[in-house]
């Protein structure tokens, strides 16, 4: 972006001109839209899905029950709400509220839209709620009690901005956001993190990273496993929307991965560090093809991460893709792509290798569909460490981060 650029007026999100300009497109094209005799028709139907009373309400499990975010007529904004696996399974299940939306919204006066949180593994009690003021990127975080169903007075609390923050501790937050002049990229995002200790003012907070203005955003990372023994710290270069730079801070200093570009780490299971390959990759004498999934003994990572040996978990073959990774303590759980079809395999690291068997062979607990106009299914949660969706079931109406 330069300074000559005819439309740099439009950065200004919420000025009159931009606004101004925003409406009148939107006028253009609803007068599109609603000039076609179908426009009424498509409307009212997705309308009527959007709010229909027996849609599946997908759930995530929780230490305190399945939660879900729940969105219709009467909750506009949403409502984050947990119940039972009984009362789930049952033909009218009885929710308990923990957050309100659009009560908090009238109560503040506030356009407030949910955009996730992460909660402080392993109680998952503590948790950072970001809430958007219309929906935009700008966010302010703060401190909720899952148990007590509220805000945390006193709690931690960052006013609005683009930001990223992770949990380290109960009293210990790493923080990347706009912390002042020069603290943001050209894209508008932050790359410098700081440790930020509760009850502690945000001027007072301690930078311990600092990217380059040239990145699109540099975010927190925290390596945490489902004990919530926090393994790593470190920061995410996203020098591009594909390519990333991981960051590992040690006692001597911050250590750049050598890992690929295109790489993504996923989690911990099996005392195994798992990464995501979105690129092909030759370390040393072995090779990674594109989309392969493949891990690091734990142990070995975090006494040289630079010299630890990769094994591979899995590798797509020429009709297959990796689409989705799930975890326990001890098991992986992959949904593979095979000629555009879905499947489930279980992998477990045994004597120095991940055997993979189908999902058919574990005993799940789940509720079975019934006979009835309504079907719900119980599903496994995927939380990922380090990440803001880390223990909360994510509104459909935005992608995010941590």
């Amino acid at each position: 972006m330069t300074t000559n650029d005819p439309s740099l007026w439009l950065e200004d999100i919420e000025g009159q001109d931009a606004l101004a300009w925003a409406r009148a497109e939107n006028e253009k094209t609803l007068g599109v839209l609603q000039s076609d005799p179908r426009y009424r028709r498509f409307y009212e139907q997705a309308l009527s899905i959007l709010q229909a009373k027996d849609r599946i309400a997908y759930v995530s499990l929780g230490r305190r029950g399945l939660e879900n975010f729940w969105q219709d007529e009467n909750h506009v904004r949403g409502i984050w709400r947990r119940t039972t696996m009984e009362s789930y399974c049952s033909e009218d299940p009885q929710w308990e509220s923990i957050l309100d939306v659009d009560a908090l919204a009238v109560a503040e006066n506030r356009n407030w839209v949910f955009q996730g949180g992460s909660s402080l593994r392993p109680e998952e009690r503590l948790c950072l709620i970001h809430l958007s003021d219309g929906g935009k990127d700008a966010a302010s975080i703060r401190e909720f009690d899952r148990e007590a169903n509220s805000f945390v007075a006193g709690g931690f609390y960052l006013p609005e901005g683009k930001q990223n923050v992770s949990w380290v501790d109960g009293d210990t937050l790493l923080v990347a956001r706009d912390w002042g002049e020069g603290s943001l990229t050209q894209a508008g995002y932050p790359f410098v993190v700081k440790e930020l200790k509760r009850a502690q003012p945000l001027s007072r907070a301690r930078e311990i990273f600092r990217g380059e203005p040239t990145d699109v955003q540099t975010v927190p990372l925290v390596l945490r496993d489902s004990e919530g023994q926090v393994h790593a710290t470190g920061a995410i270069r996203f020098i591009s929307s594909v390519e990333r730079d991981y960051v590992v801070f040690r006692p001597d200093g911050p250590i750049r991965l050598n890992l690929p570009k295109k790489a993504a780490i996923v989690g911990l299971a099996s005392g195994r560090l798992l990464v995501e390959l979105d690129e092909e990759w030759e370390p040393g004498d072995v090779r990674f093809g594109t989309g392969s999934l493949i891990s690091y003994d734990l142990a070995e990572w975090k006494q040289d991460p630079l010299r630890a040996k990769a094994s591979l978990v899995f590798q797509p073959g020429p009709r297959q893709a990796l689409s989705g990774v799930s975890r326990t303590k001890n098991l992986l759980i992959l949904t593979i792509l095979e000629n555009v079809q879905s499947k489930a395999f279980v992998y477990k690291y045994d004597q120095g290798a991940w055997c993979r068997s189908s999902c058919r062979n574990m005993q799940m607990s789940a509720c079975l569909p019934r006979p009835s106009k309504r079907t719900r299914r119980c599903s496994p949660s995927r939380t990922i460490s380090g990440q803001r969706q880390s223990g909360i079931l994510m509104p459909k109406q935005k992608n995010l981060r941590n």
